[in-house]
């Protein structure tokens, strides 16, 4: 990557793309556990009222869930968008299902990168993540409240998607951060 200042004193941007591999890869999961939902359904028609009743709930459940990661992948297979842009003014991340946005430098106080629930995970921790929250709209705001609980940020960004390692963008995104405060 090349950090020397070019037009405006601005350095080059880290654009990170989605993989289509493991994108289609999550798809293709996620569409096989949908119709193992929609089966389940089908089953809890044919069988005894015990076992109709837990087939029915793990159908919804898997159909549900499942169902809406399908769409979700399904789009960012069809995007040619970058899933997470770092540049000299903040972060701009379209990474996930609750993806974070646009957030400013001046606004982020910590960047880590922790495992949560076996999986790495970029923190984006914030100046004020309560006014951030109040922003955010529908199941968005609830999802990343929830985020907030979990983890003490509301911004979380995995890299199940992408096609560059976390801990590099980690370390993108610590170094960009390094220089828009003067640190470098």
């Amino acid at each position: 990557m090349d950090y020397r200042p070019y037009q405006g004193g601005d350095y080059q941007p880290l654009v990170v793309k989605g993989s289509k591999v493991k994108i289609f890869l999550l798809f293709a999961g996620s569409l096989m556990f949908t119709y193992v939902g929609v089966q389940f359904l089908v089953w809890s028609g044919e069988v005894q009222s015990d076992l109709a009743n837990l087939l029915r709930t793990l159908g919804i459940a898997c159909t549900a869930m499942f169902g809406l990661a399908t769409v979700i992948y399904l789009m960012m297979l069809l995007r040619r968008s970058p899933l997470l842009v770092v540049d000299a003014q903040g972060i701009d991340d379209r990474s996930s299902a609750i993806p974070g946005g646009r957030i400013m430098w001046e606004d982020i106080t910590d960047i880590r990168l922790i495992r949560f629930s076996g999986q790495k995970n970029i923190c984006i921790h914030l100046a004020d993540p309560k006014a951030y929250l109040a922003r955010q709209r529908g199941v968005k705001r609830w999802l990343m409240a929830i985020n907030f609980r979990l983890s003490g940020t509301p911004v979380n960004i995995t890299g199940q998607s992408m096609g560059m390692s976390l801990d590099r963008v980690y370390e993108e995104m610590e170094l960009r951060r390094r220089l828009w405060a003067g640190q470098w």
